[in-house]
């Protein structure tokens, strides 16, 4: 083949397979969890939990706080990048990472959403 036509076939597909991509991306949805189905098996997968902050505690580098949605309590950890407002009853949906800290189960906390 020549160069011509082989850098323009590169090219086709190199962009079609950045579209499909993009595509891709933005269909993926986190998976919605209540917290009693949540276990060992979700460690270290993205998830996303509702529910309502029943308590807030504040260190200097992150927000400790736990959350409930009727099925089980799970504590959430949300490093400090920007100021936020929490407050306990206030409801939230959280997306982040599951992971297991002194044999617990714990989410942390990637983006917080009201609901």
């Amino acid at each position: 083949m020549e160069d011509k036509t082989l850098l323009k076939l590169s090219l086709i597909v190199s962009l079609t397979g950045i579209l499909f991509l993009m595509i891709i991306s933005d269909n993926m949805e986190i998976k919605e969890y209540k917290i009693k189905d949540l276990t060992k098996k979700q460690v270290n997968k993205d998830i996303k939990v509702k529910g309502t902050i029943t308590k807030v505690t504040e260190t200097p580098g992150l927000y400790i706080f736990n959350i409930n949605d009727n099925t089980g309590d799970i504590t959430a950890i949300l490093f400090k990048e920007d100021p936020i407002n929490l407050t306990v009853s206030q409801e939230v949906i959280l997306e982040g990472k599951l992971v297991e800290y002194k044999d617990r189960l714990e989410i942390n906390v990637q983006q917080i959403l009201s609901n």
